[in-house]
C-alpha cells in the first residue's frame, strides 16, 4: 500500500493493538503511512474550507447591503466595459475604483452637473466594480431615504445609520431633488456626519453646485446649491470629504428613435 500523494510505501503499525479491538479495525490500521502527507492534506483542506467560508461571508455581506440599497437592473448593468472611457467622468471613475481596491481611500466624490450627463452611471460603474471585488456598497436616493424615515424607518434610523457607518462606500444619488425642511436638514447632516466620523468615503451625485459663491442672486434664491438648499454646515462637511468634479456635456438620455423604428419594422 502506498501514499497517494508522495508514493511512499506504508509501514507496519508498530503500536500494540488491544485485544478488544475488532479484527476489521485492526486490519484497517495494520499498516500506516511513513509520511505526513495525510496530515498536511487535512490542513490544506481545512484552510481551503475556511477560505470558502470567509468568501461566502463576504458575498453574504455584499448582498445584504445591495438588498437594502436603491438599485435597479439598469444600475446593476452599468459597467466600465460598456462605457465611453474617453469622457473625463468615466476616466475619473475608473481610476477611483481601481485605487479604492488597492488602498484605504477616505476621500469621496462630489459629482455635479446637468441631468443626464452620466453622473449616476459613473457612480454605478464604481459600485459594481467594488461589489464584484467583495466591497460593501450602500446606495441611497436621498428623497426616498427621507420619505422612508418619515413613514417607515422612524424607529430604525439608528440601525440604518449603522449600515451607513460600516459600509465600505456610501453613494447618495440625485441629492437635491427632495423638498428640504429643517427636519430634513438635520437628517441629512446626521447621515453625512456619520460617514465623516467613521472616516469613510461617500459619492454624491447632484444637479446642484456645492456653494453659493459665484452664483447669480437669482440662482441662490432658487436654491441651486447644496449650501442654499440644505445648509452651509452640510456643504462644508461635504467639501471636507469629497473631491468636486463638474460633469459637463449634453444629456445622454435621448430617446433612440432609430432603434424604435427598427423594432416597429420587425413587428
Amino acid at each position: 500500500m502506498k501514499c497517494k500523494y508522495c508514493g511512499k510505501e506504508y509501514i507496519k503499525n508498530p503500536a500494540a493493538l488491544p485485544d478488544w479491538m475488532p479484527l476489521s479495525m485492526k486490519e484497517q490500521i495494520k499498516f500506516i503511512p511513513a509520511c505526513d502527507c495525510l496530515e498536511k492534506q487535512k490542513i490544506i483542506e481545512m484552510e481551503q474550507a475556511e477560505k470558502e467560508r470567509q468568501h461566502q461571508c463576504i458575498l453574504n455581506k455584499v448582498k445584504r447591503y445591495r438588498d437594502i440599497s436603491v438599485i435597479d437592473n439598469k444600475f446593476l448593468k452599468s459597467k466600465f466595459e460598456i462605457a465611453d472611457m474617453n469622457s473625463s467622468i468615466m476616466s475619473l471613475a475608473n481610476k477611483y475604483s481601481k485605487s479604492f481596491l488597492k488602498e484605504n481611500i477616505k476621500t469621496g466624490l462630489f459629482l455635479f452637473g446637468n441631468v443626464g450627463t452620466g453622473k449616476t452611471f459613473a457612480s454605478a460603474c464604481i459600485a459594481n466594480r467594488l461589489m464584484e471585488n467583495g466591497k460593501t456598497v450602500l446606495v441611497m436616493n436621498l428623497g426616498l431615504y427621507i420619505n422612508k424615515l418619515q413613514r417607515e424607518w422612524a424607529e430604525a434610523e439608528k440601525d440604518v445609520l449603522e449600515y451607513v457607518k460600516n459600509c465600505d462606500l456610501l453613494i447618495i444619488d440625485d441629492m437635491g431633488v427632495e423638498n428640504v425642511k429643517e427636519w430634513t436638514q438635520d437628517k441629512v447632516f446626521s447621515l453625512i456626519d456619520t460617514r465623516y466620523r467613521a472616516e469613510k468615503p461617500l459619492i454624491i451625485t447632484t444637479n446642484l453646485v456645492l456653494f453659493n459663491k459665484g452664483l447669480p442672486k437669482e440662482q441662490i434664491e432658487a436654491k441651486l446649491s447644496i449650501e442654499s438648499r440644505f445648509s452651509s454646515r452640510i456643504a462644508d462637511r461635504i467639501n471636507e470629504m469629497c473631491y468636486q468634479h463638474a460633469v459637463i456635456g449634453e444629456s445622454k438620455r435621448n430617446f433612440d428613435i432609430d432603434n424604435f423604428k427598427e423594432i416597429l419594422k420587425r413587428a
